[in-house]
């Protein structure tokens, strides 16, 4: 393609950047769970996993245009990049229109990456190629969707989202748990060649821990340190994004407290001060020290999950590593 198509670096270069960044927790999940399973084919776990990370990249690069980022992983998010670049050379059209376009482009260039993936995969494990191409295929399905209930529940007037904590618990179990913990874990058995109900466990404990990780990556967007998140403080509000936390505070408040958060909610223009007065708002109505019960009681009932499973040796003492590493964060 890069002969054929030399300009495609240009759209191609922040896809990388965004692939090189990240924990690659949803790749070890799934290898974990692929050994803890007694999985000796490395050959076609290997790339499962590498196609859960290349997923990941193509979903962030999508995401950051509809959500209108401005940063990812400590730098511009791809759409600014490529929107800077048109501008700076000085071409015709709409320059951010331009960056939208190539990053969605990246994404569904990184997308086709992914299957190419998932196909070495099912080719390596022949007996198991239908169940695994059926669970990415279903948990693709589920994030999409979960997007699109994201973006739904974003559009309801500010005054909705008091009664929103239903529709913001389908989408961080579509949208995020799915494809972070429920199938990596999933797909790590399945691969294996374990049985229907190895595989329903491992789901319903990456159930837990997805919810767990996203709740971790909400407090983070709201009071993690900009320093070590790579997000600017407190933008998660700018975003107006509908999170658990959002909701308990708008829930639980006082009217001060949603005063302070109706004046930076959804604001993009919404200078430091009025941002930190709505964190500081959120904070004192108890929304972090809710999600920290909550996070803790979805960590307990993964484990709890994992050690009925009955799984031992490497694999299974890894996998109680990475419940720490996926809750217990500061990025």
């Amino acid at each position: 393609m890069a002969e054929a198509v030399p300009d495609a670096h240009e759209v191609l270069t922040p896809a990388m950047r965004y692939a090189a960044g990240g924990k690659r927790l949803r790749a070890l999940l799934l290898l974990a769970s692929h050994a803890a399973h007694g999985g000796t084919a490395a050959t076609a776990a290997v790339p499962l996993a590498a196609a859960l990370e290349l997923f990941q990249t193509a979903a962030l690069l999508h995401d950051d245009v509809l959500d209108g980022s401005d940063t990812r992983r400590g730098g511009p998010a791809a759409h600014r990049e490529v929107e800077a670049l048109h501008r700076t050379m000085g071409w015709h059209g709409d320059s951010a229109a331009f960056g939208a376009a190539g990053a969605i482009l990246a994404g569904d260039l990184t997308l086709m990456a992914c299957q190419r993936a998932v196909n070495r995969a099912c080719a390596a494990a022949p007996r198991q190629a239908v169940v695994v191409a059926d669970m990415f295929s279903d948990m693709a399905d589920l994030v999409t969707a979960g997007q699109y209930a994201d973006m739904r529940a974003a559009a309801q007037p500010l005054a909705a989202l008091r009664h929103q904590e239903a529709q913001i618990r389908a989408v961080m179990r579509a949208k995020t748990a799915s494809y972070s913990a429920e199938f990596p874990l999933a797909l790590g058995a399945a691969v294996a060649g374990a049985s229907d109900d190895a595989m329903s466990a491992m789901r319903s404990i990456g159930r837990d821990l997805g919810v767990a990780f996203q709740l971790r990556d909400d407090v983070l967007g709201l009071v993690g340190r900009p320093e070590v998140t790579g997000k600017p403080a407190g933008d998660d509000v700018r975003e107006g994004k509908r999170t658990l936390l959002a909701w308990y505070a708008w829930s639980h408040g006082d009217g001060s407290t949603r005063e302070a958060v109706a004046l930076a909610f959804g604001d993009r223009d919404a200078d430091d001060e009025a941002v930190a007065s709505a964190v500081e708002a959120m904070v004192d109505a108890g929304a972090v020290e809710h999600a920290e019960q909550e996070i803790a009681h979805l960590t307990r009932a993964a484990r709890s999950g994992l050690e009925a499973a009955g799984l031992s040796g490497i694999g299974a003492s890894t996998l109680d590593t990475l419940i720490t590493q996926a809750v217990d964060r500061e990025h």
